[in-house]
Parts: C-alpha cells; sequence; structure tokens
C-alpha cells in the first residue's frame, strides 16, 4: 500500500539478493499453488486466521456502533472501522494471487486517503461543525506548526480559528484522496501493460506520492492538535493514531521485511520468488497487527455513557 513497497517489488527486489540471481517474473496463481514449500503454506494458513478473526472484531465493533452510537455518526464511524478487515481480505488475495499485489495495495492505500478525509468530517461532526467549533474554540487554538512541516513554518505563530484556517485544513487532507488516486491510477495502468517501464518510471513518481502523504499528514495533526484538547471526551487522538497507524504500518514494514527476507532466504526460484516471499510474509505481519489495530479501535469507539451530555456540549454553542 505504500511507495516504499513500490521500491522494493519487480526488478529491484530481484536486483539486491546476495549471491543469488533471483527471477524477476511474478508466478501465475497455478504456478504458485504448485510450486508452495511447507513455510509459505503456514504463512497463507496463519494470513487466513487472522484474517477471520479481524472480521469477527470488526463485526462487533460495527454491531456496537450501529445499536449504541448517534445516527449522524454511524456511517462515518463504520467506514473508519471497515479500514482494518479491508485491509486483511485484500492481504489474502495478495498472497494468494502473486500477481495482484500491487493493485491490492493500491486499493489499500487509496482506502485509507478516503478514511483520512471520512475521519476529519466525524471530528467536525462531534464539535458541532465548523461554525460550532469556531464560536467554541480558544482565542489561539489554530497552529500549523506541526508535524511533519513544523519546521518549515518556525515564523508562522498560534492564531484564532477561522473559516479560512478550516479550509486550509481540509483541503490538505482532501488532496490526498484526490490526488493518491490519480498518481496510483496511472501506475497501475502502467504496471499492467508493461512492467519494464514500469521499473523505469516508478521513481519519478515517488516524491509526487511523498509529498501529497507529507502535505495530508500536516493537516490530519494540525486538526488533532487543534481539536483533541478540548474535547478530550470523545478520544480524537487516540482514533486518529488507529487510523494513523495503518499507513505508518504498511510504509515501514516492507522495507524492514525485505531487507531480512532477502538475507535470510535460502531458495530464490521460480515460483517462489523474493517479491512472493516477502509479499507472504509482509501480508502475515499486517494481519496480526489489523487484529491488534481492530481491538483497539473497539475500545475507543465504545461509545460513552454520556453520549448526550457530549452531544450538548458540542452543540450548545
Amino acid at each position: 500500500m505504500a511507495f516504499e513497497d513500490i521500491l522494493s517489488s519487480t526488478e529491484f527486489a530481484a536486483n539486491i539478493t546476495v549471491g543469488v540471481e533471483c527471477p524477476s517474473q511474478l508466478p501465475t496463481v497455478v504456478q504458485y499453488l504448485n510450486g508452495l514449500d511447507t513455510i509459505l503454506t503456514v504463512i497463507i494458513g496463519i494470513t487466513i486466521v487472522l484474517s477471520l478473526v479481524t472480521f469477527v472484531i470488526c463485526g462487533k465493533n460495527i454491531s456496537q456502533v450501529l445499536r449504541h452510537t448517534p445516527k449522524r455518526f454511524k456511517t462515518k464511524t463504520i467506514i473508519l472501522l471497515s479500514i482494518y478487515p479491508t485491509v486483511t481480505a485484500l492481504a489474502i488475495v495478495s498472497v494468494l494471487v502473486p500477481k495482484s499485489y500491487f493493485v491490492c495495495d493500491t486499493v489499500s492505500h487509496i482506502y485509507f486517503m478516503i478514511c483520512a478525509y471520512i475521519f476529519y468530517s466525524l471530528v467536525m461532526a462531534y464539535v458541532g461543525g465548523e461554525d460550532g467549533f469556531i464560536k467554541s474554540s480558544d482565542t489561539e487554538t489554530f497552529n500549523v506548526r506541526t508535524p511533519p512541516c513544523c519546521c518549515c513554518v518556525p515564523f508562522l505563530k498560534r492564531s484564532p480559528v477561522t473559516k479560512n484556517s478550516l479550509l486550509f485544513t481540509r483541503l490538505l487532507i482532501l488532496q490526498l484522496p484526490i490526488i493518491q488516486s490519480i498518481l496510483f491510477f496511472g501506475l497501475n495502468i502502467v504496471f499492467l501493460e508493461d512492467l519494464d517501464n514500469f521499473n523505469r518510471i516508478i521513481l519519478y513518481f515517488v516524491p509526487f506520492i511523498a509529498g501529497s502523504i507529507l502535505l495530508g499528514v500536516w493537516g490530519l495533526n494540525i486538526l488533532v492538535r487543534m481539536i483533541a484538547p478540548l474535547y478530550e471526551e470523545f478520544k480524537i487522538m487516540g482514533k486518529y493514531v488507529v487510523l494513523q497507524a495503518v499507513l505508518i504500518l504498511c510504509k515501514i514494514q516492507p522495507v524492514v521485511i525485505m531487507v531480512i527476507v532477502t538475507y535470510v532466504t535460502p531458495r530464490c526460484d521460480f515460483p517462489l520468488v523474493l517479491q512472493v516471499q516477502k509479499n507472504a510474509v509482509f501480508q502475515l505481519c499486517l494481519c496480526g497487527e489489523m487484529v491488534f489495530l481492530s481491538l483497539w479501535a473497539f475500545q475507543l469507539y465504545k461509545t460513552p455513557s454520556n453520549t448526550r451530555q457530549l452531544l450538548a456540549k458540542s452543540e450548545s454553542t
């Protein structure tokens, strides 16, 4: 799902194997299943089990939301909670169909970007909308000096929340699903049409992908640090962390796992090429982490007993 995962794919992955010439061609499903060894079979089995566990936890989460969460929060909350089973479902497809890994990564990647904007909308709903928050906020609540761009604007000081400042924050987050969808749509066309050409042009896309993500994360940090201290009852910071963890795990892990698999793999012959082995280990780790994040989200999205009072607080202004 991350651009680092792209860097570790296909030709790049094949060329860094130490002392082993690893084929870069990905196998078909039949070739892959016929060539499975015991270790990969166990990995696939555990991945499927962990994915099913995530689905069960998500089902309980959604059931709780439908029963107890106020109507105007339900749809957004369910979309956010659905990211964990979505990632695990795509992980199963990716680990069973080697040639689908980039398409599956793209779907997960774009789903997160959509969730980022849904999260903004949900937070605004918590605080009674933009107008309500402007009226209830402190005099100097808006602060753009937040990671990852805090060092870029050291001269800007805190300021009151205005319509323009909220518009600026919203646009930083809104560009994520738009820009990322355009970039990855183009990359998928090239990937499916000409793999060799994909390997040549991918590095030129990375700065645009990374830049868009950094701007989006900047907007989310501005949002959370602006609102969370004033509305601690809604656990906004925790909900942001449990969502952002999906992005972080899917960016850092592929690189780490690629290095580990490269140096410890005992074989690198077709159909179990390096990319296949790396992808299987990555998806296994990812599914395990989605179980943990689903349980964490279950605790964070529990509707508090004083929901009516909290809603009254956000609407009183």
